[in-house]
C-alpha cells in the first residue's frame, strides 16, 4: 500500500488548536491525520478482502510526509483487524500519535518491521510537538545526510528522498544514536549555552518536555487527573502540569525552570526566568510562540513543495 500526502498537511501541522482522537482500535492519533486516513477505508477494506481471497503472504504500507502518517495508521488498522503484521517504511512523516499508539504500534508489529527515514534538516519529522511521538519508540531509525544544520525546507521533497536511498541497503543507511538517557538529558537542560533551531535541538527539547513532565506528574498523580478531566487543549494541559510542579517542590521547579530557559533561548530571548516567572499564563505563551516558529518554517517548507508541484 502506497501513501501520498496531500495540501491539507500544511493545515494541520500548523493549527494551533491541534486535537487528538482515537484510532481505529482506540489509541490516541493526530485527529486530522485520523479523519484523512478514516475516508479511505472503504478502499482499503475492499483491498483487504481481496487479500484475503489470494496468495499474498506479506503487505508493505509505505509513505512519505503526511503518507507516512497514513501509512502508520494503516499498519496499526491492518494488525487489528486482519491479525497481519505489515511492513512499515516511512519518509519524512511528522509524529502521528500519542505514547500509547506509539508503544502499541512497535510492540505489535514489531521494530524489525518498522523503518522511520528522515533527512538531517527536514523540520516535518520534527512536528507536531508533544505530545506526539515517532513511531516506532525502540529499534532502528534512519537518518539521512542533507547539508548544513539549521532545520529547512528543501529536503522534505521525495525527489531529495528518492535520491538519497537510491541504490543503497537498509545496512548502509545512517543508523539514529541511542535514545537519551535522563542522565544525558538532565545534563542537557543544565547547559547554560546558545541553542538554535535545528533537527537535533527539536529533539534534544522533546525528550526534556517529557523528562520534566514526568518529574512534575510523579510529584503528585492528582495531576494528571486534573488534566484528564478537563477539557484543556494540549498547551494549556501543558502548562497547568508545569505551573502545579513548580509549586510542589523547590527540586521539581528548578526542572521547569531549566525547561523554560531553554526554549527562551532557542526563541532568541536572553532573559533569565526563575520560578517566581512561570505563571501558568507566561508558560503558556512560550509554548505557543515555540510552535509558531518551528510551525512557520514548517509551511515554508511545505509551500514550497506544492508551489513547485512536488508530492507531499
Amino acid at each position: 500500500m502506497l501513501f501520498r500526502g496531500t495540501q491539507y498537511l500544511a493545515d494541520w501541522l500548523t493549527n494551533f488548536n491541534i486535537t487528538v482522537s482515537r484510532s481505529t482500535y482506540g489509541n490516541p492519533v493526530h485527529d486530522g491525520f485520523n479523519s484523512a486516513f478514516k475516508s479511505m477505508l472503504p478502499q482499503l477494506s475492499d483491498f483487504m478482502r481481496l487479500v484475503g481471497s489470494s496468495k499474498i503472504h506479506a503487505i508493505h504500507c509505505i509513505g512519505h510526509s503526511l503518507g507516512g502518517a497514513l501509512a502508520t495508521i494503516c499498519a496499526e488498522w491492518i494488525h487489528g483487524g486482519y491479525g497481519i503484521k505489515p511492513y512499515l517504511y516511512t519518509y519524512g512523516s511528522p509524529r502521528v500519535g500519542l505514547i500509547g499508539f506509539s508503544a502499541m504500534c512497535t510492540q505489535r508489529i514489531g521494530c524489525e518491521r518498522i523503518f522511520r527515514v528522515y533527512h538531517k534538516t527536514d523540520i516535518v519529522p520534527c512536528i507536531p510537538l508533544w505530545p506526539f511521538i515517532h513511531t516506532p519508540n525502540g529499534g532502528k531509525e534512519y537518518y539521512l545526510p542533507s547539508p548544513g544544520f539549521l532545520v529547512g525546507k528543501e529536503y522534505h521533497s521525495m525527489k531529495h528522498y528518492v535520491n538519497s536511498v537510491r541504490d543503497k541497503t537498509w545496512g548502509s543507511l545512517g543508523l539514529k544514536p541511542e535514545r537519551k538517557s535522563d542522565e544525558d538529558i538532565a545534563r542537557w537542560l543544565k547547559q547554560d549555552t546558545p541553542v538554535s533551531m535545528t533537527n537535533t535541538t527539536l529533539e534534544w527539547l522533546s525528550h526534556a518536555i517529557a523528562y520534566v513532565l514526568n518529574k512534575c506528574a510523579s510529584g503528585a498523580s492528582w495531576l494528571v487527573s486534573g488534566v484528564a478531566t478537563t477539557s484543556f487543549t494540549l498547551f494549556d494541559q501543558l502548562a497547568y502540569i508545569l505551573t502545579a510542579g513548580v509549586n510542589l517542590a523547590e527540586n521539581i521547579s528548578l526542572w521547569v525552570v531549566f525547561l523554560m530557559r531553554k526554549i527562551l533561548r532557542l526563541l532568541g530571548y536572553q532573559d533569565i526566568v526563575d520560578a517566581a516567572d512561570l505563571t501558568r499564563s507566561f508558560i503558556r505563551t512560550i509554548f505557543l510562540r515555540l510552535q509558531q516558529r518551528v510551525n512557520q518554517i514548517a509551511q515554508n517548507a511545505l509551500s514550497e513543495a506544492l508551489v513547485e508541484g512536488r508530492a507531499i
